[in-house]
C-alpha cells in the first residue's frame, strides 16, 4: 500500500500567512495556494498533489481563505525602502565628503556619525524584505524600527540647520518628504508592534536619545564653538626702509615693506591684496587751514593737518603682494619689500604707503578651486594697445575705469552646510579709476583701490548682512604710513 504523508494547513495568522505541517513538522508558511504547492514540493510530495484529498490534507480553515493582499503588502514595503534609501543616499554622500574634506575636525567626526547612521538605514532596508516577508529573522522588525528612528533624527538635524540658516535649497523638499514619511512609517510599524521583541523598549529609547544628545553636543562643540572661539592672528603692517639718493641726487629710491604673516593656528585664504605708494604735493600754511580745507582733506582721506595744504596726489607705485586665492598656513610669511622712485623735482611734500588685504578663515569656508584662475580684465590682454573692452558694475567703478576681477563660489566647512545653504560667491575687484573733477588725485593719474564682497549671484552686488557673512570669517584689513620727503632725505643722508 502506497504511503501518503499527512499535510495540515493551519488557519491564517494576522498577516494572512498559513503555516504548513507535513507529518507533524512545520515546513514553512504560505501566502497563497501557489506558495503552498511550492512548499509541499520542497517537502518531498508529488509535483501536483490533490489538495482536496481529505485523506492527505487537513484544512484547519476554509481552503479558499487567503487574506493576504500581496500588492498592498509589497507597495507598503516599497515605500518603506524608498524612505530609508533616500535618507541613506544623502547620509552616505554627506558623510563621505565630510570625513575626507571637511575643514574642521568636528565636522569630520560628524561625517563618521552620518556614515554609521547611513549603515543603520541600510540594515533597515535589508530588514524590510524580511519583515514584510516571512519574518524568518527574529529582530527584523527592530532593524526596520532602528532605521526609521535614524531617518527621523537625521532629518530633524538637517531641517533645523536649514531653518537656522534661513536659506532655500531643493533639499528642503526632501526633508519635508522624509518627515511625512517618518510619520507614516511609525504608524505602519505601530500597527505591527515592531518593538515587541525589544527586551527593554523604554531603556532602548532612552539610550538612543541620550546617545544622540551627547553626540550632537560633542559635534556642535568641536565643529561650531571651537572654530568660532579661536582667533586669527595675522600681523599686518606697512613701513619704510632706508631710502637712497641716486648719484645725480634727483631721485630718491624709497623701499617700503608690507608685513603679512600667519602667527596663529588658523589657516586663511587670501581673497585679495593691494599695495600703493603715492606722493602728496604740499605747501606750508603759516596761518593754518580753514574749515573748507579740513573738509576737503577729510573727503579725500581720513586726516587733515592744520598747517599743511595738500594738492591732488600722484601714484608712485602699486600692485599686489600676495596672489589672490593663496593659502596662508600657520607659520607662513608672505611679507614683501618693494622700492619706488620719488622724483625730487616734483615738489612732493610727503610719501604715503598703504596696503590692504582681505581673507577668509579656512576652518569656516573655502574658495572654489577656480578662484585663482578666474581673473578677468577690463582690457584686452592679448592686444598690444590693451583696449578697454568691459566696464565693471556701476556699484564697483565708473564707466571706463580699468580693473581686474577674481570670483568663485564659497564652500562651507561641511557638506551638511553646503546642502542646507544657498550658494554664495566671493569676488575681488581691483580698480584703476580715471580722473574726474571730484577725484583726489592729479589729472592723468590714478589712485587704485580694492573692493571685496560676498553675494548670492556671480558678479552680484553684496546682498548679505554682516551676520550672514560672519560664518565665512571674512575680514579686510588696512595699514598705512607716511613720511615727509625731508625725513626721507635725512635718512638717506645718514
Amino acid at each position: 500500500m502506497e504511503y501518503r504523508p499527512f499535510v495540515v494547513v493551519h488557519a491564517p495568522d494576522d498577516r494572512g500567512l498559513r503555516a504548513v505541517s507535513v507529518r507533524g513538522k512545520v515546513v514553512g508558511k504560505a501566502w497563497s495556494r501557489r506558495e503552498l504547492l511550492r512548499l509541499l514540493r520542497r517537502a518531498g510530495l508529488p509535483k501536483d498533489p490533490d489538495l482536496d484529498d481529505r485523506a492527505r490534507v487537513l484544512w484547519l480553515e476554509d481552503p479558499d481563505c487567503w487574506p493576504d493582499r500581496p500588492w498592498r503588502r509589497r507597495a507598503e514595503g516599497a515605500v518603506m525602502v524608498l524612505g530609508l534609501g533616500a535618507s541613506a543616499a544623502v547620509l552616505f554622500r554627506v558623510g563621505a565628503v565630510d570625513v575626507f574634506q571637511a575643514l574642521a575636525y568636528g565636522w569630520r567626526v560628524l561625517g563618521i556619525v552620518l556614515l554609521l547612521a547611513a549603515l543603520a538605514e541600510v540594515i533597515g532596508i535589508v530588514a524590510v524584505f524580511d519583515y514584510w516577508g516571512k519574518r524568518s529573522v527574529r529582530y527584523s522588525g527592530e532593524g526596520v524600527l532602528l532605521g526609521v528612528i535614524t531617518v527621523t533624527a537625521t532629518t530633524f538635524m538637517f531641517l533645523i540647520v536649514q531653518i537656522q540658516g534661513g536659506d532655500y535649497t531643493p533639499y528642503l523638499w526632501l526633508w519635508v518628504f522624509l518627515l511625512l514619511w517618518c510619520g507614516w512609517a511609525f504608524r505602519a510599524l505601530s500597527r505591527r508592534k515592531a518593538w515587541r521583541s525589544v527586551p527593554h523598549p523604554r531603556r532602548f529609547a532612552v539610550g538612543v536619545v541620550v546617545s544622540a544628545a551627547v553626540g550632537a553636543a560633542s559635534a556642535s562643540y568641536s565643529a561650531m564653538y571651537v572654530p568660532y572661539a579661536t582667533p586669527v592672528n595675522v600681523p599686518f603692517a606697512t613701513s619704510f626702509g632706508t631710502p637712497v639718493l641716486n648719484a645725480r641726487r634727483t631721485v630718491l629710491h624709497v623701499p617700503a615693506h608690507v608685513t603679512f604673516r600667519n602667527s596663529g593656528s588658523i589657516t586663511i585664504y587670501v581673497v585679495g591684496t593691494l599695495w600703493s605708494v603715492s606722493g602728496l604735493p604740499s605747501t606750508f600754511v603759516n596761518q593754518g587751514n580753514g574749515v573748507s580745507d579740513w573738509k576737503n582733506d577729510l573727503t579725500h582721506g581720513n586726516s587733515t593737518l592744520r598747517h599743511e595744504r595738500f594738492s591732488p596726489s600722484r601714484m608712485l607705485g602699486t600692485g599686489v603682494f600676495v596672489d589672490a586665492g593663496s593659502r596662508l598656513d600657520p607659520g607662513d610669511d608672505f611679507s614683501q619689500d618693494f622700492t619706488v622712485q620719488v622724483p625730487l623735482s616734483a615738489d612732493l611734500g610727503r610719501v604715503r604707503v598703504q596696503a590692504q588685504v582681505s581673507y577668509i578663515r579656512a576652518d569656516r569656508c573655502k574658495l572654489g578651486n577656480s578662484y585663482a584662475s578666474s581673473i578677468q580684465y577690463s582690457w584686452n590682454p592679448d592686444s598690444p594697445k590693451h583696449e578697454h573692452v568691459r566696464d565693471a558694475p556701476d556699484w564697483v567703478a565708473a564707466p571706463g575705469d580699468e580693473f581686474f576681477r577674481y570670483e568663485s563660489r564659497l564652500y562651507h566647512s561641511s557638506e551638511v552646510l553646503n546642502i542646507t545653504r544657498a550658494p554664495d560667491y566671493a569676488a575681488m575687484w581691483w580698480v584703476l579709476p580715471k580722473w574726474n573733477d571730484q577725484a583726489g588725485f592729479a589729472k592723468g593719474d590714478t589712485d587704485p583701490y580694492m573692493t571685496v564682497d560676498i553675494s548670492r549671484a556671480p558678479e552680484g552686488k553684496e546682498t548679505l548682512s554682516e551676520s550672514e557673512q560672519e560664518p565665512y570669517g571674512m575680514k579686510t584689513m588696512w595699514s598705512g604710513t607716511d613720511q615727509t620727503v625731508d625725513q626721507l632725505l635725512k635718512k638717506a643722508g645718514k
